[in-house]
């Protein structure tokens, strides 16, 4: 399939932009990208936003330049719940609108989520995705761009315009084929928990929950953890570099660990750099005494499964595992271990009257494969090794 490629060019003009944005809210859907630089940044930085609409098979196409134009009339679209927003592996663009723009996706389609409830794996790439439903091979010759320097030429431009060019179409199959396998709402409802997932930063106040080790500290130590991490968050996103710059998370897990009483205390802290200790020095002591004054409640620690229950995720994931396969849906869209986890916790520890609610005994993915979990904890189902099925097992009944 050859699609006309016109003679590319950003888009610098508030008018022009602001047309776009009409055309687009007309046309109720947008196949939308972006480019970003992350190189040394801890928020990306913003560099081209690619969009397509009109005619899915022949769309139109735009690069917009968001270093010489607002971009805020197309952005604001993600938000608009008369558009629908096309987006290939939508998690990053939607953490940067949602971080720099403060906008919530609404009625965001991600064909890479649809790819995988098809069953052509978690995690298609776009090339083999515009290629399998489109017969398009495309260039990569400029996929490592610098996007913030300018000029682009119209090699770059013309590549970051295919990210648009071609995914109405692809949308389009892939919709029509989720509907002919009632699976589009399946997609729709996932799609929309990515869009809230990554709508809003995680707060500095919580930051310390993202430092491994942290639910392994006592009650002060665990206090001096949550100002320390809020304080480098927020420094963090004053100077846009990643939280390593200032310290390292192993060496703030230390230092919280052990809380520094002193000046000498503190720049004697392993890994701590002669520059930090320096310029924030006294900022950190402070933030520690903050801390440790004004700890956090501790967590209650996640019911202990007695021995009966250790081996039995293996099983359950096997279950699900089959299920996922003999419905060509990639598993980790059904039930991560943790999910597998809270079921068997709850069967093992929790009040067996009253389901809780977890996400493989709900809606869809109760029908799929959290049914048959459950059939097997109650003892009304066997799971026997079967190696002419595909997933080598068999649930028999």
């Amino acid at each position: 399939m050859t699609l006309i490629q016109p003679q590319p060019a950003l888009v610098t003009d508030p008018t022009e932009v602001a047309t776009i944005a009409a055309e687009i809210r007309a046309a109720g859907w947008v196949a939308l990208d972006l480019e970003f630089m992350t190189e040394g940044r801890y928020i990306p930085e913003l560099s081209l936003v690619q969009v397509g609409w009109g005619d899915i098979e022949v769309p139109r196409v735009a690069a917009v330049d968001p270093l010489k134009v607002d971009v805020q009339p197309i952005v604001d679209l993600v938000g608009d719940p008369a558009v629908e927003v096309v987006i290939h592996s939508a998690q990053a663009d939607l953490a940067l609108i949602g971080g720099q723009f403060a906008i919530r996706g609404t009625r965001v389609f991600d064909t890479q989520i649809a790819g995988a409830f098809l069953g052509w794996g978690e995690q298609i790439g776009y090339g083999a995705l515009v290629e399998r439903l489109c017969g398009v091979h495309l260039d990569k010759g400029a996929q490592f761009t610098e996007w913030s320097r300018r000029p682009l030429s119209e090699e770059q431009i013309r590549y970051a315009l295919d990210d648009v060019r071609y995914l109405p179409l692809a949308w389009r199959t892939l919709r029509a084929d989720l509907e002919a396998r009632g699976r589009l709402p399946w997609v729709e409802e996932e799609c929309d928990a990515l869009a809230e997932q990554w709508a809003e930063r995680t707060p500095p106040e919580e930051m310390y929950r993202r430092v491994r080790g942290w639910n392994g500290l006592k009650r002060r130590s665990l206090g001096a953890l949550r100002a320390v991490a809020a304080w480098r968050e927020i420094e963090s996103r004053r100077a846009n570099r990643p939280p390593s710059w200032l310290m390292n998370d192993r060496t703030l897990l230390e230092l919280c660990r052990r809380p520094p009483l002193s000046a000498d205390e503190f720049a004697a802290i392993r890994g701590l750099g002669e520059g930090t200790a320096q310029r924030y020095g006294r900022a950190i002591l402070e933030a520690v005494a903050r801390g440790v004054e004004d700890p956090p409640e501790m967590d209650e620690n996640p019911p202990h499964l007695p021995n009966l229950g250790q081996a039995w995720p293996a099983v359950l994931s096997g279950i699900v595992q089959a299920r996922c396969r003999e419905s060509d849906i990639a598993a980790r869209f059904v039930a991560t271990r943790r999910d597998i986890d809270d079921v068997i916790a709850w069967w093992l520890v929790g009040d067996r009257t009253q389901e809780p609610p977890l996400p493989l005994l709900a809606g869809w993915r109760r029908d799929l494969a959290g049914q048959d979990v459950l059939d097997w904890l109650a003892g009304e189902t066997a799971v026997v090794v079967d190696p002419d099925t595909e997933a080598g097992l068999r649930i028999n009944r």
